[in-house]
């Protein structure tokens, strides 16, 4: 019982002003214990004699019912009634026979088999007399006598019947509450089992909260010391010129492709007519040409002056408006070009090699360190949660068990209105 006093606590002292017998609730079992005993007993001592009476009754019934079977008609009688009153002594003396086999006084007497016995006799002899009803009455006039006292002996086995029927009811009422203070008791000790189970569950839940806060809190400390380290500053300082690195590339993509962009309408056409032949390009110019609409970073220098010959050659059909806007725009191209690709080639070399940088820097303790840091976290949220969860199942439980203690008091007070229960740390 140590458990249960765990949930309750230390018991009160007994206040023997109050005039009431102060029982604690683990010696609540052999007390009841001992009044279902006096109960049994009584009942005991009570039924046996009426069982007695009982075994004459059936005894008395069985001779009647023999006599009913063997009588011989006296008098004079109808022939027809008097068939009609043989067909349905059959009947009578049957349903009388299935009554006496089924009726057997058992061994057993304590109050619950004895309940059980009369349930099942007292069915058995309303429906005996129900399916014989109607049999008796024709039975009765051929047959008074013997029919009188197959009735007598019914009518005493009934009277027997309700004798025993007092001395259950008499009694049952605080066998009832007996049982049902066990029932209580039980579920008092499963809920308090459950209560201290949860409560040591949410305790260890508890300690190992706050060593998960306590290593969670050095992850992070360890996470920011690396952070003010020199590891870090290198590689915020190489991100950063890994970013200057790539924005330099930009510029300079863009200042190739503000060369190219002017001419890439002029290119795309001499390109069709090219493939409709309606112009003819050398295959070297017309690989360049590719290139130059595809990804001009690649375009050899070499490929404007071709360009240039191509725009001044008269076979190509163009406005001369327009060839003469495009040779001023291939020949700034021819003019910066080369200093353009160069600086291009210098932006991406240093790209690439900031990116090299980036890539083989040692960033596992830092992504060590914030792994470590966020499954602490998690870890300790997910405990956090079940402790919620158990708070919550907690207060169910105890409100259960204050309901069940309720009922267990409401069925003490039926057994003996002057017991009052003590339960451990409770003033109930």
């Amino acid at each position: 019982m140590k458990w249960i006093k765990k949930i309750f606590g230390k018991k009160e002292d007994s206040s023997e002003e109050t005039g009431l017998k102060e029982i604690n609730f683990e010696d609540l079992p052999a007390w009841l214990d001992s009044r279902s005993q006096k109960i049994s007993s009584r009942v005991e001592k009570d039924a046996s004699g009426l069982l007695r009476e009982l075994e004459v009754s059936l005894s008395a019934l069985k001779e009647s019912n023999l006599r009913l079977a063997e009588a011989r008609v006296e008098g004079d009688f109808d022939i027809r009634a008097v068939k009609r009153a043989k067909s349905n002594r059959e009947n009578v003396t049957k349903q009388v026979t299935l009554l006496i086999d089924k009726i057997r006084v058992q061994e057993n007497r304590d109050f619950r088999a004895l309940e059980s016995f009369y349930g099942a006799a007292t069915q058995s002899l309303d429906t005996c007399l129900e399916h014989m009803n109607r049999s008796f009455r024709y039975t009765r006039g051929v047959f008074p006598e013997e029919s009188k006292e197959v009735s007598e002996s019914l009518a005493s086995l009934g009277a027997v019947f309700n004798e025993l029927r007092e001395v259950i009811l008499v009694n049952k009422k605080e066998m009832d509450a007996i049982e049902a203070a066990y029932s209580d008791i039980n579920e008092i000790e499963k809920l308090s089992a459950s209560i201290a189970a949860e409560e040591l569950g949410m305790e260890s839940r508890g300690r190992k909260v706050q060593a998960l806060r306590a290593e969670a809190s050095g992850a992070s400390q360890a996470l920011e010391d690396f952070r003010k380290g020199a590891a870090w500053q290198n590689l915020q300082n190489l991100e950063a010129e890994f970013s200057a690195a790539r924005e330099k590339l930009r510029k300079a993509e863009a200042g190739l492709s503000s060369l190219i962009l002017p001419l890439s309408g002029h290119l795309s056409r001499i390109k069709k007519l090219h493939e409709s032949s309606r112009y003819t390009l050398k295959p070297e110019v017309k690989k360049q040409l590719d290139i130059c609409l595809e990804d001009p970073a690649h375009l050899d220098p070499s490929f404007f002056p071709e360009l240039q010959k191509v725009f001044e050659d008269n076979a190509l059909d163009m406005q001369a408006q327009k060839k003469e806007k495009a040779l001023l725009q291939v020949k700034a191209a021819i003019s910066g070009f080369p200093e353009r690709k160069k600086e291009y080639l210098e932006a991406l070399k240093e790209f690439e090699t900031k990116r090299a940088e980036i890539e083989n820097s040692d960033t596992g303790k830092l992504v060590e360190l914030e792994h470590k840091e966020t499954e602490l976290l998690s870890r300790t949220r997910l405990l956090e949660e079940d402790i919620e969860d158990s708070e919550k199942k907690l207060a169910v439980l105890r409100e259960e068990l204050e309901h069940g203690k309720e009922k267990l008091l409401s069925s003490i007070s039926l057994i003996d209105s002057g017991v009052k229960v003590t339960f451990p740390n409770s003033a109930s």
